[in-house]
């Protein structure tokens, strides 16, 4: 019916029905869902009722505003989910939208002690999501959430480590020459790498990997040194 009632334009339910190859009592039937859906639109000309396919690119738009909701909502679900289970869990992300709204858990799963543990490239981050990282960055401080970030000495390290007072933050920078190719954020049970390059990203919900990845992590941390613009 809505195929039908696209090809038309504005009609009324007998035609639409013709044109599908329904019953009109079955196209009677069917409307009421339609409508709802929001796939038909219903417009008077008299006292005559009319019907009209609603745009494909309106319906795109209400379902993309569907799935980001979704999305949002995933770590919440995920959370409730995972109560009491005692397998390891793998959530995969593809594509710079979903991975980006992935990011988001580093500061909204359940953190016990309130800290990232970062190491990792973040020169790609910064390029890709500038306006979208300083309001990631916004909320993670008002959540009080505190970041260690282990990062290369480059020009967006350099800035990170500038702005950590102000933005819960300490830097400690890699040797010269030696630099990551991903993003890695160890928080409560959960590590989450992230290839910015090829926009994957993948979270492992399991306390014994992060416990282990956290270990590794603060032996590195202990071996660099605190950079001046720290201090």
């Amino acid at each position: 019916m809505y195929l039908a009632a696209l090809q038309l334009g504005p009609a009324s339910v007998q035609a639409i029905a013709e044109q599908a190859g329904l019953h009109r009592v079955s196209a009677y039937d069917i409307l009421p869902s339609l409508i709802t859906k929001g796939l038909l639109r219903q417009t008077a000309r008299g006292k005559k009722r009319f019907f009209e396919a609603a745009d494909p690119d309106e319906i795109y738009q209400s379902l993309h505003e569907k799935q980001i909701a979704y999305i949002n909502l995933l770590p919440e679900l995920r959370a409730i989910q995972s109560k009491g289970a005692q397998k390891p869990k793998v959530f995969y992300y593809e594509g710079k939208e979903m991975i980006w709204q992935a990011y988001y858990d580093r500061i909204r799963h359940d953190i016990p002690d309130k800290e990232n543990l970062v190491y990792g490239t973040s020169a790609e981050l910064l390029t890709l999501f500038p306006k979208g990282y300083e309001e990631f960055t916004k909320e993670r401080i008002r959540r009080g959430i505190g970041a260690r970030i282990i990062v290369e000495k480059s020009s967006s390290g350099l800035l990170e480590a500038k702005r950590a007072k102000d933005e819960l933050r300490e830097v400690r920078f890699l040797p010269a020459g030696q630099s990551f190719k991903s993003h890695t954020i160890i928080y409560g049970n959960r590590v989450m790498t992230v290839s910015w390059q090829s926009c994957i990203l993948v979270i492992i919900e399991d306390q014994a990997n992060a416990d282990n990845q956290r270990l590794v992590w603060r032996m590195l941390w202990k071996g660099l040194k605190i950079p001046l613009v720290n201090k």
